[in-house]
């Protein structure tokens, strides 16, 4: 929001009382958004970062904890449009009251005897709130806020787009040349044939993947012409979708023969909840660009998806992350789609061509490692030009950028309970209770803070917070304390359209030096202006580590950065085991 929306919402908002806004943080329904606003205050105050003369009420810091969600919100909402009606002036409370009566017509409750203003006529009005509605955006207009807390915020879909101009890719580099013809080698030969295509973080997985298919299938025409991609997360579904797009509009420069497309191409999305009866897959070339998820909710619910979808088509079917694969839900994906046998981790014969994408391909447990080389039939299709070392070849070409790796040493951080500490030791990870658990712990936080609030003012570092409250509380307190809107959150719960437009502010160095997310930026998503990435969330996940470092690795000959500072927590007294660069850098590159 800008300045003159946040100056009216402040305006609004003073109406309320100081004994209200206490009252209301210390009930149950606002334990949470009171919980956080005291960890910031509490963070601020150890870092020595507490602005002098902080207002009385916790007015900006709800408008900075909630922003346009303010009036929505599900704790916070009804209260707040509660008392900002008991607050409204007599003569706007009339004009509200009467417009009530015109928007709700025989179906309004009468408003009157003991349906007062200070009584069930504010609770009345403010109940009949919905996010986007006629009444939302006049019961703003009459009180006095922006009409931007009216409008519907959900997430827009895929099957509506902006078409945007767009430019040529960069031509292949020779390492992903190796790889591209490797992957058209394997869909000419046809069917029955599975591997997995190996390459580091940053270096073009999804680029060369989505190449090399446009081309092939650009040759195929009416024959196999359907691609069916397999993604875990929204941001990686987002990624192939725009990478189908721009491959496909302005065949990418190359040295030789360029494949002309000469058919249009259909990309439709099976993931977000898609009805599969609205889903038509007609003659012309399309992908089908689906969610794990969304894959597996139909197989238990709507078979005949798979029934009647023309597997025969398939020139082949890709699965992003495939390292995570090994699981009995996706098992069952794979089974529908007729791709794997029902027993056992092994491909079919006479079926489409499997090609995985992986950064650390065989790199978990032993009997994960050993499962998915077997339904890969042990093919890796990887770069000789790169080496034995391709991290360290990357680098040296300016492809990756350097690491300058540094720890921040946290003493005093809470043990695990003897019930958390059994859980680690079962399942090798530590318990997610006990992760929420550090996003609260003030000193901790301060120190974050505080070696934050070193960094260069015209640099740009991605943070991984341990929960959502954890980045909510780090943002806050960077707003606060580092500088006014120096930060933004991204969380699962942003809509899309948001996140987009945040990602977007962050690529461009809009005065954004912080993004702090947890877990929805771990993967599919590149920011190649950030030099710096903090980790403050501990795993002993080598996998989960790689996918956060790596949002920040791509080098200059990518668009990004000659180097990138790593900000790994450490938390003294936590068991062995917990990951940092250091630790994985090894492992990456061998």
């Amino acid at each position: 929001m800008d300045a003159e929306e946040r100056a009216q919402i402040e305006q609004v908002l003073g109406r309320i009382s100081r004994e209200d806004w206490d009252e209301f943080l210390e009930s149950d329904d606002g334990a949470r958004v009171g919980g956080r606003l005291e960890a910031v205050r509490a963070a601020l105050r150890a870092s020595g970062s507490l602005p002098l003369g902080a207002p009385r009420r916790p007015i900006p810091e709800v408008i900075d904890l909630l922003g346009h969600r303010l009036l929505s919100d599900d704790a916070m909402g009804p209260w707040l449009r509660q008392r900002i009606l008991q607050t409204l002036p007599a003569t706007r409370y009339a004009k509200l009251e009467a417009r009530y009566r015109d928007a709700r017509g025989r179906h309004a409750q009468p408003l009157h005897g003991n349906m007062t203003q200070q009584g069930a006529g504010s609770r009345v009005m403010a109940g009949y709130w919905h996010q986007g509605s006629n009444w939302a955006r006049l019961l703003c207009e009459i009180v006095g806020l922006p009409e931007v807390l009216a409008k519907c915020r959900s997430n827009p879909l895929l099957s509506d787009e902006d078409v945007v101009p767009v430019e040529p890719l960069p031509p292949l580099h020779d390492f992903q040349i190796e790889v591209y013809a490797a992957i058209r080698r394997m869909l000419r030969g046809g069917t029955g044939g599975t591997a997995m295509l190996s390459l580091p973080t940053g270096a073009g997985k999804t680029r060369v993947a989505v190449e090399a298919i446009c081309d092939h299938v650009a040759e195929e025409r009416q024959r196999r012409n359907l691609v069916l991609w397999i993604a875990q997360s929204d941001e990686l579904q987002r990624q192939a979708w725009e990478c189908f797009r721009q491959a496909w509009q302005v065949p990418p420069r190359r040295e030789g023969k360029t494949v002309r497309r000469t058919l249009p191409l259909r990309i439709l999305r099976l993931w977000g909840g898609r009805n599969p009866d609205e889903i038509e897959i007609r003659d012309e070339p399309a992908v089908l660009v689906a969610g794990i998820d969304q894959l597996a909710s139909w197989v238990d619910n709507r078979p005949d998806f798979f029934e009647t979808l023309p597997t025969r088509r398939l020139a082949c079917v890709v699965v992003d992350e495939a390292h995570s694969l090994i699981t009995p839900t996706q098992r069952g994906v794979l089974v529908a789609l007729g791709l794997c046998a029902k027993r056992e981790w092994r491909a079919l014969q006479g079926a489409a061509p499997v090609i995985g994408l992986s950064a650390t391909p065989w790199r978990s447990s032993d009997e994960e490692s050993a499962t998915l080389q077997r339904y890969f039939q042990r093919q890796l299709i990887r770069p000789d030009s790169l080496g034995s070392k391709p991290i360290r070849t990357l680098q040296r070409r300016g492809i990756l950028s350097h690491v300058d790796a540094d720890r921040l040493h946290v003493d005093g951080t809470r043990a695990m309970t003897s019930a958390q500490l059994r859980r680690f030791r079962q399942f090798k990870d530590l318990p997610s209770d006990y992760v929420v658990q550090l996003g609260v712990e003030h000193e901790r936080n301060a120190r974050i803070l505080k070696r934050l609030a070193r960094m260069p003012k015209r640099g740009r570092t991605l943070v991984f917070a341990c929960s959502v409250a954890h980045a909510e509380i780090l943002t806050m307190a960077l707003n606060r304390g580092v500088g006014d809107d120096c930060a933004a959150v991204v969380t699962g719960q942003t809509p899309r359209a948001e996140r987009t437009a945040v990602i977007e502010r962050f690529r461009d160095g809009d005065g954004l030096r912080f993004l702090c997310n947890v877990g929805v930026l771990t993967t599919g998503f590149d920011a190649p202006r950030a030099n710096a990435i903090c980790i403050t969330r501990p795993t002993t996940s080598a996998l989960r580590y790689e996918q956060m470092v790596g949002r920040g690795l791509r080098g200059p000959q990518n668009g990004g950065t000659e180097r990138c500072l790593v900000i790994d927590v450490q938390d003294d007294g936590l068991p062995e085991g917990i990951q940092s660069y250091s630790r994985v850098a090894h492992l990456w590159d061998s």
